[in-house]
């Protein structure tokens, strides 16, 4: 098995110095022809080639078709990562998207933004996590919106070009399926809960499973299976996010992986799919059918945000309280007390993720508002 990575070694030995232990072949490449002839250079059967960062999901569809083993379609694997295509392709086959246009230079936003009106989400059209990802509720804030845009996406590659969309004001949801020979098996649904009505361009608040009694879960669930076969997905797992307007169900992004903010880490303990075992077996072709999910709980996610003044973390109050709160599961730390917090921005820059979960949706929210009012975060 090819473990592929599309950062450097260098780079990824001071992020995550265990990353390669176990592997059986560790690869660095970003580029998928660079891939190929570093995997032909090997006397080893390859039998597949697991992506280990989100943009090497791409180049592992393409590997996996040169190499005739189980994985996407790649002819639309660009689409499945790439924002631009993916706007693209969903218009050609009738799928739902906001308004957009795409640009490539970030002065040419001004009179895009002209064109799609306001409020309107600016964002680069690779990347992960909300990584600069913009709303612009009206024109006396693009100029900021423009300056503050990177021009370097969350893996270190050059941005090429950036989205200039309609903000779509409504229900946000996540939708992850499994696939397998071209049928896909809807494993849950997630809303993005904010903690008030205002637009937002961060949507990591309170993640909370859908139940299936929801109204929006038929549409949701449905304009999903199209995505997925207009999109190419057939084996393995994806994470589809949609949001839903009086218009219907509008596709925001499609990704061929598994979903993020530690909702695995929820389903290893609450549920009876096994998310890197079930993966691994269809990349491996020894999957013998679609993974049926059974939870024994319902599932939330509370995460803390700094939505102050960057600075010090000097103390979360309240955390010690709460690992012995009543449905609380786990609690994962991204800063602790003594290091510097940026403001919250996006999912990398939440400074702790609360994994919660209950007997149904309502505990959970119970619970999700017992933790925010149990924990303060310090920072000077």
């Amino acid at each position: 098995m090819i473990s592929l990575y599309t950062i450097t070694e260098d780079v990824l030995s001071e992020l995550a110095a265990d990353h390669a232990i176990d592997d059986d072949v560790t690869l660095y490449a970003a580029d998928p022809d660079e891939a190929h002839a570093l995997i032909e250079s090997l006397s080893w059967p390859i039998r597949t080639v697991v992506p280990a960062t989100e943009p090497a999901v791409y180049v592992a569809d393409l590997l996996a078709a040169k190499l005739g083993l189980p994985g996407n379609d790649p002819g639309t694997a660009l689409a499945r990562r790439d924002k631009a295509v993916m706007r693209r392709l969903a218009v050609s086959a009738g799928i739902r998207v906001p308004a957009f246009e795409v640009v490539d230079e970030l002065p040419h936003v001004r009179a895009a933004a002209e064109r799609i009106g306001y409020p309107l989400i600016l964002k680069p059209t690779t990347g992960a996590s909300s990584r600069d990802v913009r709303l612009v509720p009206r024109p006396g804030e693009l100029e900021a919106a423009i300056t503050a845009s990177g021009t370097v996406d969350l893996f270190g590659a050059p941005v090429r070009d950036w989205l200039v969309e309609r903000y779509i004001r409504g229900r946000e949801f996540a939708v992850n399926a499994f696939s397998l020979n071209g049928r896909h098996r809807i494993l849950d649904v997630w809303e993005y809960r904010q903690p008030d009505d205002a637009d937002y361009d961060q949507p990591y608040w309170d993640l909370v499973q859908v139940p299936h009694d929801d109204p929006f879960w038929g549409p949701v669930t449905a304009f999903t299976q199209q995505v997925l076969e207009v999109f190419g997905v057939g084996v393995g797992p994806s994470h589809t996010e949609v949001k839903c307007d009086g218009d219907g169900v509008h596709l925001i992004e499609i990704g061929g992986r598994l979903p993020g903010a530690r909702i695995t880490d929820h389903w290893v303990g609450h549920c009876s799919f096994r998310p890197y075992d079930e993966t691994l077996s269809a990349l491996l072709g020894e999957l013998p059918e679609l993974p049926e999910p059974e939870f024994d709980a319902a599932l939330g996610i509370c995460c803390l945000r700094n939505d102050g003044a960057a600075g010090t973390l000097r103390a979360i109050h309240g955390l010690e309280e709460l690992r012995s709160m009543p449905g609380v599961d786990d609690i994962h730390l991204t800063y602790t007390p003594g290091e510097h917090v940026p403001l919250t921005r996006d999912l990398d820059t939440v400074v702790a993720k609360v994994l919660v979960s209950g007997a149904d949706r309502d505990s959970v929210l119970n619970t999700l508002e017992t933790v925010r009012h149990s924990v303060k975060l310090e920072v000077v």
